[in-house]
């Protein structure tokens, strides 16, 4: 589906923070969330934690636009927002349904298809309420899971590919995402230790957004090097070094007054090529340069009405039954009620 791609060139891949933050979201930073638009019209969306949705809508995109969503693990702070992007998704009047893609777990309970179906189940309420006014060809996602041990392409359409890694949190089930399109590329880490399955496969890659956690000294633990759940500011220094990537980006820490520096000049320890500590709404526009930009946004925002192509022209299921004890009830009657 055609976008609304914030003056993106046909050629150019633009990348933008909707999320920077940790479990403990703020007004400034939301749970962990990242945009990707392509010059081709294919927007993608990397992990929806809590609080992405409403920094979507206020870069004025369509809600329709998504052409699938990726996320790296089912911590709440990387999912919380499922139902957002579903539901408005479909208000907005999708003829399709969302494209939803996800790892599998240790156990079928464990993966992401367990989760997506019981994210339906409980707003079933939501889901037949809407029926009667929305198309009906958006009222489902589609749920592709995929096996976390992969290492290989879990997406390929309109010169896109999408391969996944396995990542070193806590528990098997999370993974890592590079991106690749029309000689641009992206790795998005999720959340994850240090490990080799990433390094390979961003090395010399156009941009890496790569987590980390918060540096001594700055209110929040610090993993160490045996850490099986983040990477250090230090250690991603290191990561960096490694890979090379055009621009690194660390996000995923606190990031403000007090924290800032100790994560920059923990980084700087170990790595001395272009980087950026994203902070929410920064945009990262990837052509023959590299350019960074904040992006301005009004707090009344809200997604446009245009490129809502055909909305409406789908045909729509019945509408649920009202009980005559509410209708009775009402003050006002119109022509809706026939």
């Amino acid at each position: 589906m055609q976008n609304q791609n914030l003056g993106i060139a046909p050629d150019e891949m633009r990348v933008t923070a909707l999320g920077t933050g940790r479990p403990y979201s703020s007004l400034a930073q939301a749970n962990s969330s990242w945009l990707v638009q392509l010059g081709n019209g294919d927007s993608f969306l990397f992990d929806y934690g809590y609080g992405s949705f409403t920094r979507f809508a206020a870069l004025e995109v369509h809600p329709g636009a998504l052409t699938a969503t990726f996320a790296s693990h089912l911590h709440t702070d990387h999912v919380g927002d499922f139902a957002q992007f579903w539901v408005t998704s479909r208000i907005a009047g999708r003829l399709q349904p969302l494209e939803v893609y996800g790892p599998s777990g240790s156990s079928p309970e464990l993966g992401f298809a367990h989760f997506a179906a019981h994210q339906l189940e409980s707003y079933a309420w939501d889901t037949v309420s809407r029926r009667g006014s929305l198309p009906e060809a958006g009222e489902t996602p589609t749920v592709h899971e995929f096996d976390w041990e992969t290492t290989g392409i879990i997406y390929e359409q309109r010169g896109v590919v999408i391969r996944a890694v396995p990542a070193v949190h806590v528990h098997d089930g999370a993974v890592s995402y590079r991106l690749d399109w029309n000689g641009h590329s992206l790795v998005y880490s999720g959340d994850t230790a240090p490990n080799r399955f990433l390094t390979d496969i961003a090395a010399g890659v156009d941009v890496l957004v790569h987590e980390t956690a918060n540096a001594r000294g700055a209110n929040a633990p610090v993993p160490g090097p045996e850490s099986i759940v983040h990477t250090n500011p230090w250690e991603l220094g290191s990561v960096f070094a490694l890979t090379r990537p055009r621009l690194a980006v660390a996000f995923h820490f606190m990031n403000d007054a007090r924290t800032r520096q100790l994560v920059s000049d923990a980084i700087r320890s170990s790595y001395d090529g272009p980087l950026l500590l994203a902070e929410d709404l920064i945009s990262v526009r990837v052509g023959s340069d590299i350019s960074i930009e904040v992006i301005p946004v009004s707090p009344f925002s809200r997604p446009p009405a245009s490129g809502r192509g055909g909305y409406g022209a789908g045909s729509a299921a019945a509408r649920p039954h009202l009980s005559s004890k509410l209708r009775e009830a009402r003050l006002f009657t119109g022509e809706s009620d026939a």
